[in-house]
Order: structure tokens, then sequence, then C-alpha cells
């Protein structure tokens, strides 16, 4: 079964269970708004090659608007903040021993918690109007992003649009971009969401969060690369929802043939590219993308936090402009299935994170954006664990 028929056959069943007048769980949980969800079922319904759910892998949760298997379990209670508030947790970097990084949207704004969700370590007080974009290069330092304002905002201006480079102790080694400024250029970022590191160690950016202020630059997403100095290598894109055009490109992650996925947000649709970035496939089948991630078997792991709500957006989206309900009759979740031929496998209902990561002992990671009082975790880092 390919991508498109994956995605005709979940709003087919998204349709028909809308009919029967049964409504999701769940809400919104994005940065933009707080508008409830008008929310029905939709989404793939089926395992990889349309198959059903594995008689031996029963789901750790019954959903009645999914048929697929979900094999994760969220852990309670997880992690334990102390002190620190708990705010959108936008950038996750797990550290490979159960226990992960956050870049979230409180100070202090970047925080290592181990395994048993103690806080370790953080750092960067005071430093970002709104954290977007986390990722660790290959010598372990840190590259944090700010988009800035995603509205008009006089206390956010003259601050936002950079991206930081910190050592593992949160030594500020680098910056790029100009603070306040809203330009694509090769020092000047429009709103930088998302870093990822390339396989030879360069750092690319996805560059253009929508929303964004009207004195931004209205046009221009694209991806960006720099060298670990910070020296511009090249950019890619532009605002559109052809091959290789991006509407607020959100995330991104590398699989194991050196290919770029790019969570293209707004267009309601993951796009791959070669290691020259050239165009390979797009697909839609894995949701509305706020997040994505990929282990080193090309398990692809995708959080959709927008679907079936309405969202403001630029008049070239799909939907078209205006506060529009974006990617309709799909459930908000995370998508879990392969990189090498796009097949889906499992469906984790009931959370809508953001931000995402996940490690090689089997933990994702989802990072909540909104409504976190409510998180059977305690505030807005989720951690799911593979029922063995």
């Amino acid at each position: 079964m390919n991508g498109q028929t994956l995605a005709t056959a979940g709003l087919v069943t998204a349709l028909a269970v809308g009919a029967l007048g049964l409504q999701a769980c769940g809400g919104a949980a994005g940065p933009e708004t707080e508008a409830p969800a008008v929310e029905a079922a939709g989404g793939p319904q089926g395992g990889r090659g349309g198959g059903g759910q594995n008689p031996l892998l029963r789901p750790a949760i019954e959903d009645p608007l999914s048929a697929m298997v979900n094999p994760y379990r969220m852990v309670e209670d997880w992690p334990n903040y102390g002190d620190i508030p708990s705010a959108g947790a936008i950038g996750i970097v797990p550290d490979g021993e159960g226990g992960t990084w956050i870049h979230h949207r409180t100070d202090p704004p970047i925080v290592h918690f181990n395994a048993a969700g103690e806080v370790v370590q953080s750092f960067a007080d005071g430093m970002f109007v709104m954290a977007h974009g986390f990722c660790r290069d290959r010598d372990g330092n840190f590259w944090a992003g700010d988009s800035g304002p995603f509205s008009d905002n006089p206390d956010m201006a003259g601050r936002g649009m950079q991206v930081f480079k910190f050592s593992p102790d949160g030594e500020v080694l680098l910056t790029l971009g100009q603070a306040g400024v809203s330009r694509a250029g090769e020092d000047t970022f429009i709103g930088p969401t998302a870093c990822a590191v390339a396989p030879n160690g360069d750092i690319v950016i996805a560059d253009g969060h929508q929303p964004r202020g009207s004195t931004a630059q209205q046009d221009g997403d694209r991806i960006v690369r720099y060298t670990t100095d910070g020296e511009f290598v090249g950019a890619w894109g532009r605002l559109g929802s052809g091959p290789g055009e991006f509407i607020g490109p959100h995330a991104l992650a590398f699989d194991s043939q050196g290919r770029l996925f790019v969570a293209d947000r707004s267009n309601n649709r993951v796009q791959i590219f070669d290691a020259d970035m050239n165009f390979v496939d797009q697909w839609h089948h894995f949701g509305r993308p706020s997040g994505i991630a990929i282990l080193s078997d090309d398990t692809l792991i995708v959080a959709d936090s927008e679907s079936n709500r309405p969202i403001a957006g630029p008049p070239q989206a799909p939907e078209g402009g205006g506060n529009a309900v974006r990617n309709p009759g799909w459930q908000k979740g995370i998508r879990v299935g392969s990189a090498r031929d796009g097949s889906l496998d499992y469906f984790v209902p009931r959370t809508e994170p953001e931000g995402l990561g996940a490690d090689e002992l089997g933990n994702v990671f989802g990072g909540l954006t909104g409504r976190c009082n409510s998180s059977p975790s305690g505030g807005c880092l989720q951690k799911f664990e593979w029922v063995r």
C-alpha cells in the first residue's frame, strides 16, 4: 500500500467514523492558539502493508478510533521538575541512557533530566524569547534556536531569530543570526524552527515559522546549512507547496542513507531530499508533522500536534489562510513507521506533542506546548516506554 492510498484510506475512515458521531480524545497542543479542537477520527487505520494487529504484540492502550497497534505506555509523573516551571517543551535531545535534554519555553531554557527524571544540569537563563530548534553535534555541543514571536509583540521586539551554539557546560561558543531581524540571508533567519546534524557534521536549520509577526519576512521559507564554525554553506527552498518548497518547515532528521526528512508542517507532509538536496518524495500519511525522529534502523517517528484544529496560516496553505481547520479529519498523536519505504506500524493516540525525540532503548519523548497540566506525565514533557 503506497502513501497516497494510506492517506485516502485515513480520510475515508475519518468521514465514516464522524458520521457515527464519534469523537476523539485530546485537544489543542501548539503554541499558536488554545482554541478547542473539533476532532473526528482520522489518519491511517492499518498497519504496515495495510495489515492488522500483530497478535503477539497487544496494544498498551486500546483506542476505539484507531485499529493500529500502540506498543507504548506513557510514564506517569515523569520527570520531576523540582523548582523549574514546566513549559512548552519544543526541543528534545535524548541522552541515550533513558533521560533527555530539553529546550523549553521558560528559564532555565535548557535542562537535562536523567532516566529517573531528576534534573542533572540546566543553563542559558534569560537568553530566549521563543525556544525553537535543538540538536547536539558530534563534539557534544548544543545548538538551540529562538524563532522570535509568532505574532506582533512589542515586548519581544529586537530579540529572537537566532541560533546559539553552547558547549556541554553551557558556555556560548557561537551565535548565528541577528537579534530581532527576520530576513532570509546568509547571516539572518526568518525564524529558525529546527536543526539537525548532517552526516558530515554540518548543522542544518529549518527556517520560517508559521505563523509569524507582520514585521517578519512573509516568504522565503527554506532549509539552511552551516559548518560547525558557523560558515554559511547554502540554502534551499522557498514559500510554496511544490516539491522543494515549504510552508513553515518545523522539524528535521536524517536517515541511514543520508537523506534529509523535513516536517513541512503547514503543507501537511514530510518531504525527503537526497544528500545534494534533490527532491526524492513527499509523504502525507504521517499526518501534519510537528516533530520527527529517525533511529539507526530507519524507524521513522512523527509527532502530529495540529491536525483537525484551527490554526492561523498563510493563504498559500492547502486549507487557505486565516484560522482554518488544518489537515481536517486526522487524529493528533505519534505515528511510527519506516523511513525506508514509508510504511506505518504503530499509532500512539491521546497525545499531541510538538517536540519529539527518541532513543535506541525504545523510549519516545514528546514535548507538549499546550494543556500540559492535564498530562499524566505531570507537565509538558512526556516519556513513552516500549511495552515489551
